[in-house]
C-alpha cells in the first residue's frame, strides 16, 4: 500500500477517535462495535462459503432459532442487515449523553436516568440470566422496574397539563400491569389482550408527544420513538397490503424481534438526554396535542384501531411457529435452551406427531391458542388431571410427551409431578419386591430334604424355577474353556441327561413351574438308595476352576434356583461323579401350587466318565 494512502487513513481514524472522544464512554462504544462488526463479518464470510447460516444467525440474533424461517436465499442478507443493525443499537446504547451532564439534577431525574438504564441493561441480557435461574423472578422484577420507570417518566416530562400526566399515567400503568392483570382473567380473548396492548401503546404516544414539548430531547430521539412505535404495526398490515406469504407467516417474528431493539434505543437516548435541562418549566402546560403532531397521533390510532373493533374470530390467523418440519432437530433439554426459545419449543413438541400418528393439539389451531391450552394444563395439580383437561381441549398425547412438551412451559411444575412419579415407582418396586421375597420363602418352605440323615459337606435345598421346555444345568460357571457341554436336546433323546466336559443337562417333566431340588457334595460316594425314585443316572463331570453349581434364579430372569446353593466340587478343580435322582407326584387339588417334580443331585469326587443308568424311567 502507498505510504500516502496509509498516511490518510491514519488521519481518518485519528479524526474518528476524536469525534467520538465528546461522548462519554463513546470510545469505548465504537472498540465494542468495532469488534461485533468483525465477528459478524467472520460469520457472514462464513456463510458465504459454505452456505452455514448457524455461525451468522448466532451473531445477528444471539441463537440458531432464525434457521427455521430457511426457505429462501433471503434469510442471509436479512441476518447480515441485522447485524448492521445491532452494532447501530449498541453505539447508541453505549455511548454517553453529547453535552455535559446538568449539575443539580432533580432527586427523580437521578433515579429515573438509572431506571432507564437498568431496563436497557436487561432488555440486553440481565433478563435472561435472571431467567435462568427463575423465570417468576425474572418477570416480577422486569414488570415493577418498567411500573416504576412509566411512573417516573411521566412524572418527569414538562410541558403538559396535570390532566394528560394522569391520562397517561393510567394508559401506561395498565399496559405495563397487563401480564399481571391476565393472570386473572380466564381464559381472555383476544379483544381484551388488544385493549390492553393499545393503553400501552397510548402512553408512548402520549410520551412522545410531552418529550417534544419538554425540549430536553432531540428530533433524532423523538423519531426513534415513533418508528419503534409504528413499525410492529405497520409489518403485519404491509403484509396484509400486498398478500405477502413471508410478511404474513415468516417475517414479523424475525423482523419484529430485529426491530424491537428500536424501543431499547429510544429508552437510551432518553436516559443520555435526561441530563440536558428542560427549555420549558414544569408549570408550563399546554391542554391539547400541537398540530405538528398531530400526523403522529393519527398514524397510531389508524394503525391501532383495528384491534379494537376487531374481535376474536373463530379462524384467528396468529402464527405458527411451531410447525416448521425441522424444528425437532433444534430442539435440546430445557437446561440447554435458551429462555427466549422456550415456547417455540413448546410449540414445536405441540404440534408434532405423537406415535399414534396424531399431533398433540389440532393443527388448524393457532400458536396463541395452544399455549393458552398449554398455560392452563401447568396450572393444573395432577398428570391425570391434565390428561383429562387435555382430552376436553381436544388434544392427546401419553403423560411422558405431554410432560416433555410442558416442561418448557412450567420447568417446576414438571419437575413435582416426575419427582413424584419417581417415588410411586419406587414404592410399586418395594412392593414387588416384597411380594416376590414373600412368594419365594412360600415356595422353598414347600420344599425340604428328601435325604436327610447322610450329612455331606455340604448341601442345599431350594425351589427351582423352570421355564417353557423345562430342564435345568449343573456346570462350571468360571471355566472359560470352549468345548462341547450338556446339550440339553441330547438329554431329551436321551431320555434324562447329557453331561459332556464341565457341564450335564438334565430334562424335567414339568415346565413352567417350581420344583424342589436338593444338593448334596460327599468327599466319597455315598451308598446308593433307589427306593421311592423314579429315575436314578449317575455320570461324569469335570470342574476346571473349582466350582459345580445349579444356576441361582436371576432377577428379572426366568428360571434358577430361587434360594442360592452352594458350590458342590468339593475337593477343588477336579474329576467328579453326579449321581441325579428324579421323581414326580400327583397334583393335590387341595394345594394346587405344590411342587409335583423333586430332584436330588449327588456329587463326590471320582474319575469315571461313564454314564450309569441306576433306575430308568419306568
Amino acid at each position: 500500500m502507498h505510504p500516502g494512502h496509509i498516511s490518510k487513513i491514519i488521519r481518518i481514524v485519528t479524526r474518528i477517535w476524536a469525534a467520538v472522544g465528546q461522548y462519554s464512554f463513546g470510545r469505548t462504544a465504537i472498540v465494542v462495535v468495532a469488534l461485533y462488526l468483525a465477528v459478524a463479518a467472520v460469520a457472514a464470510v462464513l456463510a458465504a462459503v459454505s452456505g452455514d447460516l448457524s455461525a451468522l444467525s448466532v451473531a445477528a440474533t444471539a441463537t440458531t432459532w432464525a434457521l427455521r424461517y430457511a426457505r429462501g436465499d433471503w434469510l442471509g442478507p436479512v441476518l447480515t442487515g441485522i447485524c448492521g443493525l445491532n452494532a447501530w443499537m449498541l453505539w447508541q446504547v453505549l455511548r454517553g449523553p453529547a453535552l455535559p451532564r446538568t449539575e443539580g439534577l432533580a432527586r427523580s431525574v437521578v433515579w429515573l436516568r438509572r431506571l432507564l438504564y437498568a431496563g436497557v441493561a436487561g432488555d440486553l441480557v440481565g433478563w435472561e440470566l435472571v431467567e435462568e435461574l427463575s423465570g417468576t423472578a425474572a418477570n416480577v422484577a422486569s414488570l415493577l422496574l418498567w411500573a416504576t420507570t412509566v411512573i417516573l417518566l411521566t412524572r418527569v416530562v414538562c410541558g403538559v397539563s396535570a390532566w394528560f400526566r394522569l391520562i397517561a399515567l393510567a394508559l401506561g400503568l395498565t399496559g405495563a400491569l397487563a401480564p399481571a392483570l391476565l393472570l386473572f382473567l380466564s381464559d381472555p380473548d383476544h379483544q381484551t389482550i388488544s385493549l390492553l396492548g393499545l393503553a400501552s401503546l397510548g402512553w408512548t404516544v402520549m410520551i412522545l408527544i410531552g418529550q417534544r414539548r419538554d425540549g430536553r430531547w432531540s428530533n433524532a430521539t423523538i423519531t426513534i420513538g415513533r418508528i419503534a412505535l409504528v413499525v410492529p404495526l405497520a409489518l403485519p398490515a404491509l403484509g396484509l397490503a400486498v398478500q405477502s406469504e413471508w410478511l404474513l407467516t415468516e417475517g414479523p417474528e424475525l423482523v419484529v424481534n430485529a426491530l424491537g431493539m428500536l424501543t431499547t434505543v429510544w429508552l437510551a437516548r432518553t436516559a443520555h438526554e435526561l441530563a440536558r435541562p428542560a427549555s420549558r418549566p414544569a408549570a408550563e402546560t399546554a391542554t391539547r396535542p400541537a398540530a405538528g403532531h398531530r400526523p403522529l397521533l393519527s398514524v397510531a390510532v389508524a394503525l391501532a384501531l383495528p384491534l379494537v373493533v376487531v374481535g376474536a374470530e373463530e379462524g384467528a390467523q396468529l402464527s405458527f411457529t411451531g410447525a416448521d418440519e425441522d424444528c425437532l432437530e433444534q430442539i435440546g433439554s430445557y437446561a440447554d435452551t435458551r429462555p427466549r426459545d422456550r415456547q417455540q419449543a413448546f410449540l414445536c413438541l405441540a404440534r408434532d406427531d405423537t406415535p399414534t400418528g396424531t399431533a398433540m393439539f389440532s393443527e388448524d389451531l393457532p400458536d396463541q391458542r395452544i399455549l393458552a391450552h398449554g398455560r392452563k394444563l401447568c396450572a393444573v395439580p395432577g398428570a391425570e388431571e391434565r390428561q383429562a383437561l387435555l382430552r376436553r381441549a381436544g388434544g392427546q398425547a401419553s403423560t411422558g410427551e405431554l410432560s416433555d412438551a410442558l416442561e418448557f412451559l412450567c420447568p417446576d411444575v414438571i419437575a413435582r409431578q416426575r419427582a413424584e412419579e419417581a417415588r410411586e415407582q419406587a414404592r410399586q418396586e418395594r412392593e414387588r419386591k416384597r411380594e416376590l421375597a414373600t412368594w419365594e420363602a412360600e415356595m422353598n418352605a414347600r420344599c425340604t430334604d428328601p435325604w436327610p440323615k447322610p450329612r455331606a459337606r455340604r448341601q442345599g435345598t431350594a425351589a427351582y424355577l423352570l421355564f417353557e421346555g423345562g430342564g435345568y444345568a449343573v456346570y462350571d460357571d468360571r471355566d472359560s474353556t470352549e468345548g462341547p457341554g450338556g446339550d440339553i436336546f441330547k438329554a431329551i433323546d436321551d431320555g434324562f441327561i447329557d453331561a459332556a466336559g464341565s457341564s450335564a443337562a438334565i430334562t424335567t417333566d414339568g415346565e413352567n413351574e417350581p420344583m424342589c431340588i436338593t444338593v448334596k457334595a460327599f468327599g466319597a460316594a455315598p451308598p446308593l438308595r433307589l427306593k421311592g425314585w423314579d429315575r436314578v443316572v449317575e455320570v461324569g463331570v469335570v470342574s476346571r476352576s473349582g466350582r459345580l453349581v445349579v444356576p441361582p434364579y436371576p432377577e428379572g430372569g426366568d428360571s434358577g434356583a430361587i434360594r442360592p446353593l452352594p458350590n458342590l466340587a468339593v475337593d477343588g478343580p477336579g474329576r467328579y461323579r453326579m449321581r441325579v435322582y428324579a421323581r414326580t407326584f400327583e397334583w393335590d387339588e387341595n394345594d394346587p401350587d405344590a411342587p409335583i417334580e423333586e430332584h436330588l443331585i449327588v456329587i463326590y469326587p471320582g474319575s469315571s466318565t461313564k454314564t450309569i443308568v441306576h433306575r430308568p424311567w419306568r
